[in-house]
């Protein structure tokens, strides 16, 4: 039999494991394409190779456990197939070091990934093998949308170019909801829920999608939505427009991986029943998102660029799980 303080080891060792694993981190960022107007000398095949460098340093330096990337992955837009993979591929090669520390890189389309000459088959021949995304997406979007789990985070990558009018598989989102819930619920793709800056093409373009792809994740008690396709930082607060406003939701904007800045817009897209108010909005800086789990708390902290490889915090935001 085993003594009385063999016992009590095992019980404080087991809860300490069960502690640890509610602690996490992970990183997010998207849009670290190429200018070709500019010919800027940072950008390299199609990506702006020094930022998109930095940012995958970050995920080292962070000792994230794992990406999350919204999109644009590259300029894209090739006649020949060929380029559009070879640009890909040196996207692939810059991430290689994370890749190599087996930190999963989880990557959604952006419309130059999607709008690109042979788009989704040359994405699934880059992202293969071990490069390949989770495989559990719905059976016409294999390797475009998927879930992820870690711990108490169920994240959870939307393509929005396979159905029309960039909106989501909503019935395979309410599965994933309903049989894979966690405390902590993150929904990432390119295209904003909500118009927050130069992009007219979000997912205004289908409202009623929209809006039944924001109350899904609402009633699942995720509070915040990543996405890209402006770039710029955007923190933005959803509510119900009306006398019982509902829980709090939050869409960060954060298409700082490299790409050309835009310019700050103004939130007068459809936005139907939603009331929407701008908490931060950061223009001209690159920078990513660090999300840290901690037990039932979460924060979320977009980190600008101030220097050479160097990001200060410049927004935060914490909640609880549920």
């Amino acid at each position: 039999m085993r003594s009385t303080s063999a016992i009590v080891l095992a019980l404080v060792l087991a809860v300490a494991g069960s502690a640890q694993a509610q602690k996490l981190r992970f990183v997010v960022a998207g849009d670290g394409r190429s200018d070709p107007k500019a010919h800027r000398p940072e950008d390299v095949n199609g990506v702006n190779k020094l930022i998109t460098s930095e940012v995958a340093q970050a995920v080292i330096d962070e000792k994230a456990k794992f990406l999350l990337w919204t999109g644009d992955l590259v300029y894209g837009y090739q006649k020949n197939p060929d380029d559009f993979e070879k640009q890909l591929l040196t996207w692939r090669e810059i991430l290689e070091p994370v890749y190599a520390r087996h930190i999963p890189v989880l990557a959604c389309r952006g419309n130059h990934d999607a709008g690109s000459t042979d788009a989704w088959a040359r994405w699934d021949k880059v992202f293969t093998g071990k490069y390949a995304l989770p495989q559990n997406g719905p059976a016409t979007e294999k390797n475009l949308t998927f879930f992820y789990t870690a711990g108490p985070v169920l994240a959870i990558g939307l393509d929005q170019y396979t159905q029309k009018g960039e909106a989501i598989n909503q019935p395979w989102l309410d599965d994933v909801l309903k049989k894979h819930h966690k405390p902590f619920i993150f929904a990432f793709g390119h295209e904003p829920a909500f118009m927050d800056g130069a992009h007219k093409d979000t997912m205004d373009a289908s409202p009623e999608k929209r809006d039944a792809f924001i109350d899904s994740l609402i009633a699942a008690g995720s509070k915040v939505f990543f996405c890209g396709h402006d770039h710029l930082y955007d923190h933005m607060v959803v509510t119900k427009d009306g006398p019982t406003p509902g829980p709090e939701f939050h869409q960060l904007v954060a298409g700082t991986a490299g790409a050309p800045f835009y310019e700050e817009g103004e939130y007068t897209g459809n936005n139907t029943h939603w009331k929407l108010r701008r908490v931060k909005h950061i223009g001209n800086t690159y920078g990513y998102i660090l999300v840290e789990i901690d037990g039932k708390k979460a924060k979320i902290t977009f980190k600008g660029r101030t220097a050479p490889g160097k990001y200060e915090a410049m927004d935060t935001l914490e909640y609880s799980g549920k």
